[in-house]
């Protein structure tokens, strides 16, 4: 089964049921080719761009695309549905979904971890870029998309779901490692968010996060499926399960903390805030010697108890041991632990749940160009959610990106976004290995302005975004078309 192929909205298939009603679906199962794109229409909250994750995702849903007996007969049997499918246009629905065997189209898309934006349009002569005298909107593509009309309606909601997710991770751990790094100091975060998630979107939290530079996981299958490093320090249950009833507190940790250094003698990281943090510290010490690589501390996290810590290791004799803190960390934290002497952060909920972005991205698919050959945008007149038509290419300069129908010629220097990802019914090329791709994000992170590398959102310009004349031009004359 693949219930990832099941998963759309119900509205795709009413929809497709009417577009077969007008001839738009052959009684062979085949429908009209389209082309779609995929996109955000502004930056999130506390966002100055967007790291682009998914597409891997999207590449093994478009191999798996196919529906299994089972979940044909839901389709059939589903009230709604089930009147319109017995009609000739219902048939040729079915004998399409019947015959489902993986995605067959075009894809271009943009790289796995490109960097991505959303803000007002500008034109090639700097103004703003107006709509029927509202500001225009425009945006890195992230996906354009040509197929025929039935395999159109059953990848937008899956594609969305894995961009918005996936995105909205990546994001955010990028702005949690640039916090741990403010001052040039390559300090390492960790994601710890799986128990805050299901467990399959846990596994793509883990590669979304390390994609944007988070050192490791501590989800072992993340490992399993992509090779993500997974690391683990030790849980307050450990601790606690060493209480005896005839012994101390203190001496039982001590004696717990003794075996896992032996055990671990070069990665022994010891959770010491289990009873009291301070005494913790002095058995760990005690305990692991020159054998401790770090003390985790997990509650009552502030830059004071950043620094009584650090003093504290000092003082033991051991200055060389690494801080390593966790306790519901963002980025704001981060940077401000880091400030205070901590070496490393284990990062949870708010990089897997992202909570001041939860919606995701707001990505949306929509279409450019119809079944009849149109080239077509969404108006939504002052509504701000007015689309770009057609075929685009998006091209990336040293300050700007410039936004242009495909086949337009565009000044030199700047590098086209939109790769072919898969033709006819194969990928183009494998992805690159996962490492190369988080090179590749720290490297463009690194070469943005300073102002985008930073938390806030308030300072400096966004990154500019132009449309060409042809692009322009084709959009007042489709508003003029909306008007007559």
């Amino acid at each position: 089964m693949s219930l990832a192929t099941l998963g759309v909205d119900v509205y795709q298939l009413t929809t497709l049921l009417a577009h077969a009603r007008q001839g738009r679906v052959t009684a062979e199962g085949t429908g009209q080719q389209v082309r779609m794109a995929f996109f955000f229409r502004k930056l999130p909250r506390q966002r100055n761009f967007v790291v682009t994750a998914g597409l891997r995702s999207i590449v093994e849903h478009c191999q798996s695309l196919r529906l299994s007996e089972d979940e044909l007969r839901t389709i059939r049997e589903h009230p709604l549905l089930r009147p319109a499918l017995a009609g000739p246009e219902g048939r040729a629905v079915l004998r399409a979904l019947e015959s489902l065997d993986g995605f067959v189209g075009e894809i271009d898309a943009v790289a796995e971890g490109t960097l991505s934006f959303a803000g007002p349009a500008r034109l090639t002569g700097g103004e703003p870029a107006l709509a029927a005298g509202v500001p225009l909107s425009a945006y890195t593509p992230l996906l354009q998309v040509r197929t025929d009309m039935v395999l159109a309606k059953l990848i937008e909601t899956p594609w969305l779901c894995r961009l918005n997710h996936m995105s909205m991770v990546a994001s955010k751990a990028a702005r949690v490692v640039l916090a741990a790094r403010y001052d040039g100091v390559d300090r390492p975060v960790i994601e710890f968010g799986q128990r805050r998630t299901h467990p399959a979107a846990a596994i793509d939290a883990a590669y979304a996060a390390y994609l944007a530079g988070c050192r490791a996981t501590s989800n072992l299958a993340a490992t399993h499926v992509y090779g993500i490093p997974s690391v683990g320090t030790m849980d307050h249950f450990a601790v606690q399960a060493a209480e005896r009833a005839e012994l101390p507190l203190g001496e039982t940790e001590a004696s717990f903390f003794r075996t896992f250094c032996e055990l671990f003698p070069h990665a022994a990281t010891l959770l010491v805030d289990t009873y009291d943090t301070w005494g913790g510290i002095g058995r760990a010490v005690q305990a692991g010697g020159e054998r401790l690589h770090g003390v985790r501390i997990d509650s009552n996290v502030t830059p004071e108890t950043i620094q009584r810590a650090r003093a504290l290791l000092a003082e033991l004799g051991a200055p060389h041991v690494t801080l390593f803190v966790s306790d519901a960390l963002d980025e704001w934290r981060v940077r401000e632990l880091a400030r205070a002497g901590a070496d490393g952060f284990g990062v949870g909920e708010n990089i897997t749940c992202s909570p001041d972005a939860a919606a995701g991205v707001g990505a949306v698919g929509k279409l450019v160009e119809n079944g009849y050959g149109k080239r077509t945008m969404k108006i939504s007149r002052g509504s701000g959610k007015t689309t770009l038509p057609g075929p685009l290419q998006a091209y990336r300069y040293s300050d700007h990106d410039l936004l242009a129908l495909a086949e337009e010629a565009v000044p030199a220097g700047g590098r086209p976004l939109l790769q072919p990802l898969w033709r006819g019914r194969a990928p183009v090329a494998p992805l690159p290995p996962l490492e190369e791709l988080r090179a590749r994000v720290r490297a463009d992170i690194d070469a943005l302005p300073p102002h985008l590398r930073g938390l806030e959102t308030d300072h400096g310009q966004p990154w500019t975004l132009v449309l060409s004349d042809g692009l322009y031009g084709l959009i007042q004359r489709l508003l003029g078309e909306a008007t007559a």
